[in-house]
């Protein structure tokens, strides 16, 4: 227990740093605040332009609540994308770039709880700029301070399950990518696209086709957004109503600590699976040479 406690510390240090460049906190607290509030205001500015356009050809404008729904959703993917698709980079990073991977596997560190470290100071990262970004949006937008109506037990639920949830998904992709080359990268970088769809972050599931939709609810992601805009805004407004609307917190709790046990179970039997065959393939040192 003292090893995987000690792994999991200093991983999560090594994450941070490299994460940061070894760049100042504050140097780095604001580069964690323009990147996603950035992304944020794009969206924003689509949808005043979106609103414009509607309203200029003479139909009814968009919903004001599809702001704050918008926002808040894509704030907290954001942390989707810094744990999920980060512990896969890590492998990515440390046997290509630094080319440190095989070291660690052979060292007394545990294997797996150092990319748990890892994923810990990734959540961290997306936890501040996900915080960050909200603020931004509170103080900028009248339409997400009326919205926002926080249920800090249900936060926190989501928040634990989610973590959990993440870690598994990342370390199912972590895992692809001990046996893929540089080009694992770009793995992370499709699922993230499939997903950014899918789990409605940008629009309400019932925007998408009607065949679509059985796909959006078999994602786990799809039932944490869900919960964590319950818990951030209250009920779903009528306009902007889908296939969860009318299933309670509990309930979407419940299905996302179902589908998080069935992807830790996965996540498991497929890293094992990819680190012993990684290793008898000597794909842990192998690199693309660049």
């Amino acid at each position: 227990m003292l090893a995987h406690l000690r792994t999991l510390r200093l991983a999560a240090w090594l994450g941070w740093q490299l994460e940061t460049n070894w760049a100042s906190p504050w140097l780095f607290t604001l580069y964690m605040l323009v990147k996603p509030v950035c992304g944020s205001l794009m969206l924003v500015g689509m949808f005043y332009a979106a609103n414009a356009a509607a309203v200029g050809v003479g139909r009814t404008g968009i919903p004001p609540q599809f702001l704050p729904y918008m926002y808040v959703s894509n704030a907290c993917y954001g942390l989707v994308g810094t744990v999920m698709f980060g512990l896969s980079y890590a492998v990515v990073r440390d046997r290509e770039h630094y080319r440190m991977l095989k070291y660690i596997y052979i060292s007394p560190a545990q294997f797996q709880t150092y990319f748990l470290g890892r994923g810990a100071s990734r959540a961290l990262e997306g936890t501040i700029g996900g915080v960050l970004n909200l603020t931004v949006g509170l103080i900028l937008f009248a339409q997400l301070r009326n919205a926002v109506e926080i249920d800090v037990p249900w936060l926190l639920v989501y928040l634990l399950i989610g973590g959990m949830m993440l870690w598994a998904c990342g370390m199912l992709l972590a895992a692809a990518c001990l046996n893929m080359s540089r080009n694992g990268m770009f793995l992370s970088e499709g699922v993230a696209g499939i997903v950014y769809l899918l789990s409605g972050v940008v629009f309400p599931l019932r925007a998408l086709p009607e065949w679509v939709q059985p796909i959006s609810l078999s994602l786990p992601t799809t039932y944490w957004l869900e919960g964590m805009r319950r818990a951030l805004m209250g009920d779903v407004p009528d306009k902007l109503r889908g296939p969860l609307s009318d299933w309670s917190k509990s309930e979407l709790a419940l299905m996302l600590l179902a589908t998080t046990a069935v992807l830790v179970v996965a996540a498991q039997l497929f890293w094992r699976w990819s680190e012993r065959r990684a290793w008898r393939l000597g794909k842990l040192e192998e690199n693309a040479g660049v």
